[in-house]
């Protein structure tokens, strides 16, 4: 269930928002086919001038602002339910996906990736040589190491949530006053803090090249970890905040233009040599400009999509599967249309389009109706009933309130 972003009852503009950031994906990976100079699985020779920079753009604060918000409702799921609850419902929804995808879905990827290379490859060599190889190197996981990232995230805090609830409890009996401050804070500390996160990481390399290296078998870093549960922890604490999502959520001109000034200052510093403050400076900005998108994309969801939609429901239900399945369709394409003359934009418009509509289709005419499908992409357990929602759920809950 996603709550509300006050923290009380459902509201489906976090459904939305979430379910945005997912299907962006679909988009990004199909503007890197086209985007010159950039080594993705496959590359048109085609390129589209200006389509590095919407990457980019889409980049900046989608998985940033994916993790805020997958922090925020971890933590109202743990209020509700507790750490060993929440621990076991987080690794079927997280991890079954993971290696259903890594080990059938990912391998045909890649198996199409490799052939593109190496037109003479057997299937033989393929499994013997290829596949053991892609594996250590994290090169099965592709673009679901937000999965693993996330597994951790949720893992470390499930674990530490009654130590953390302890401090709370001891803050609050001998510092007081630090304790009130730590429960509403100013609106300026979660931007302090990512930044804080994002310019920590940056002497990782001194310490030791290997947290620069991936972590067998996945193809996450220390540092893209350290990361994530940074934007994650701070999701948590503003679920603990007063006011919740709510408190920041704001599509104004104001964050919009924070964000791309950040933005564009960031983008003309890239392959500029810097000296530390400014790499510091840099980080700062990467970090305001990811706080100010999480900002906007939760103010425009919730002055737009706050009330139950059918419509809403339909795709945020089935984004789950469209960022699973959606990297395949688009390689796939993106390889058929090599030898499609056609204008690069358009080839980028339908991969969009199609990236989005096939996997939509196959949510709702396969996986939902089929309870081995939604486990195995959903990690969702058979025979687990739909969680009802909507006004006859929301009366059942307060005829059973007391009082």
């Amino acid at each position: 269930m996603t709550h509300g972003l006050g923290g009380g009852a459902r509201d489906h503009s976090l459904d939305a928002a979430r379910s945005l950031l997912m299907i962006l994906g679909v988009p990004y990976h199909a503007a890197l086919i086209y985007t010159p100079g950039y080594d993705w699985v496959m590359n048109s020779p085609d390129g589209i001038v200006w389509i590095g920079l919407f990457a980019d753009l889409i980049h900046s604060f989608r998985m940033p602002a994916f993790f805020l918000i997958s922090g925020l409702l971890i933590a109202h799921s743990l209020r509700r339910h507790g750490p060993r609850a929440v621990l076991t419902s987080r690794a079927s929804r997280l991890l079954v996906p993971l290696f259903a995808m890594a080990a059938t879905l990912n391998v045909a990827q890649l198996w199409m990736e490799t052939r593109a290379v190496d037109p003479g490859l057997t299937a033989a060599e393929f499994f013997a040589r290829t596949v053991p190889a892609a594996f250590h190197s994290g090169g099965l996981v592709y673009h679901l190491w937000f999965l693993v990232e996330l597994s951790v995230g949720v893992l470390a805090l499930c674990l530490a949530y009654p130590l953390l609830a302890a401090l709370h409890r001891r803050m609050a009996e001998r510092a007081p006053g630090l304790a009130r401050w730590l429960a509403d804070p100013p609106d300026w500390l979660p931007p302090l803090l990512l930044s804080l996160v994002m310019i920590g990481v940056l002497g990782f390399d001194n310490l030791s090249p290997l947290l620069l290296a991936p972590l067998v078998p996945t193809n996450s870093t220390a540092v893209s970890i350290v990361t994530s549960a940074g934007f994650f922890t701070v999701g948590v604490l503003i679920a603990h905040w007063p006011g919740g999502a709510a408190r920041y959520a704001k599509a104004s001109w104001g964050v919009a233009l924070t964000f791309l000034l950040c933005f564009a200052i960031h983008i003309g510093m890239v392959g500029v040599e810097k000296p530390m403050p400014v790499r510091f400076l840099d980080e700062a900005l990467r970090a305001v400009a990811a706080w100010s998108a999480f900002r906007f994309v939760l103010g425009l969801m919730q002055a737009y999509f706050s009330a139950e939609s059918r419509r809403v429901r339909a795709l945020s239900q089935a984004s789950y599967t469209i960022y699973l399945l959606h990297h395949l369709v688009v390689m796939a394409l993106g390889f058929a249309l090599l030898a499609v003359p056609a204008p690069p934009l358009l080839e980028f418009a339908g991969i969009t389009a199609v990236g989005l509509v096939l996997p939509l289709a196959v949510h709702h005419g396969l996986v939902r109706r089929s309870p081995t499908l939604r486990f195995l992409l959903n990690g969702v357990p058979p025979g687990r009933k739909k969680e009802r929602t909507g006004p006859a759920r929301d009366r059942e809950a307060m005829a059973r309130r007391p009082g």
